[in-house]
């Protein structure tokens, strides 16, 4: 089935904004020979939903627009009334599509959280796209419902049940992302991050980077959250390093340029936290444009030696910095930027499109 002069409902569990997932990016790369919508995370719920229901759009292309509402009932634990609002929220954004003359579609959901019914929608069929694992009780009503499965990892399929076709398919990156637009404000030459700032970040590797490189600087680009510990609040909130640039949010597609001028690209992630050794999501934009990335061992396919400077613990780590400016050759960045081209959108959608065939 060829991707093309499709309509598809894009069910996201992030909002649409500057802030891109993986469910953002096949949002705006499949708009670019379909009609989609990308329906966003519901709205907070209050008391005059129970007798009214409005759907907003926004124009983010003319093929590509955001959906938001509102759920008619308040999200809670009991299960009749989740089942409830369910029904009746889908059956009003069919109703809202139908009116608007989209009668086939096929149903593309991120989100675990709801629309566990995708029968409801009458899609032409429907695909759950698994970039994480979630662990919830909602997940498993919507795999049961679901014609077909992704998984951006084997990883991913070895705590579900999911008896239909299944398509393993690596995260992509846009044929966009491989030449920068504009120049930033810093001098090139630094230590970047971007991704959020949070918990699950190894926040005892990064006091030490910080520490034995004091003339060396480091950029983190990224939403700033949940630093519960105090030497995460010294480092990202009372300027413990001086060294330290916290950029905050910077929209998706101006992330290249950062990138391009940066030295290296750092992946401090604590292994430890649920869902953290899979992979990171920004690998392939890293490698878009040639730049060496330090990164513990994940269980994607992408962590390869050649591509990627991994380390084992927090001291090969340190080494690993250290060594870096004896290891880097331009070849290593052409074999990187190479690697990376095998991950397009453009090729990605073409096993999608086996997949359904």
């Amino acid at each position: 089935m060829k991707l093309e002069n499709q309509t598809l409902l894009v069910i996201s569990n992030e909002p649409w904004g500057d802030i891109w997932y993986s469910k953002h990016n096949w949002a705006y790369e499949l708009s670019k020979k379909n009609k989609v919508f990308f329906i966003n995370p519901p709205i907070k719920w209050k008391i005059s939903n129970l007798w009214s229901f409005k759907i907003c759009i926004d124009d983010y292309s003319e093929s590509l627009q955001v959906l938001g509402y509102q759920n008619i009932l308040p999200f809670t634990r009991f299960s009749l009334i989740y089942k409830l609002n369910n029904f009746i929220v889908s059956k009003k954004i069919k109703k809202w599509l139908l009116n608007n003359n989209y009668k086939r579609y096929i149903f593309w959901t991120f989100d675990p959280y709801r629309f566990s019914n995708p029968q409801f929608f009458s899609p032409l069929f429907s695909i759950y796209f698994r970039v994480d694992k979630y662990r919830v009780q909602k997940e498993k009503i919507l795999l049961k419902n679901i014609d077909k499965l992704v998984v951006t990892s084997k990883e991913l399929l070895k705590d579900i049940i999911f008896k239909g076709s299944v398509l393993e398919l690596s995260h992509g990156i846009s044929s966009e992302e491989f030449v920068p637009t504009n120049t930033i404000n810093y001098e090139k030459g630094y230590f970047l991050y971007v991704g959020n700032i949070d918990h699950r970040l190894n926040i005892k590797l990064i006091d030490r980077i910080l520490q034995e490189f004091p003339n060396e600087r480091f950029v983190f680009i990224g939403k700033m959250y949940n630093l519960f510990t105090e030497l995460s609040q010294d480092i990202f909130y009372k300027n413990k390093y001086k060294n330290l640039i916290i950029h905050g949010v910077e929209h998706f597609k101006n992330l290249k340029n950062y990138i391009y001028y940066s030295k290296a690209c750092l992946v401090p992630m604590d292994l430890k936290i649920h869902g953290n050794a899979v992979h990171h999501h920004k690998t392939l934009q890293y490698l878009a444009l040639g730049k060496p990335i330090i990164s513990p061992i994940f269980n994607d396919v992408i962590n390869k030696e050649e591509y990627i400077i991994s380390y084992k613990n927090d001291d090969e780590a340190i080494e690993k910095i250290k060594q870096l400016s004896h290891v880097e050759t331009n070849e290593k960045v052409v074999q990187r930027i190479q690697f990376a081209k095998q991950f397009t959108y453009e090729k990605l959608i073409e096993k999608v499109e086996q997949f359904l065939t």
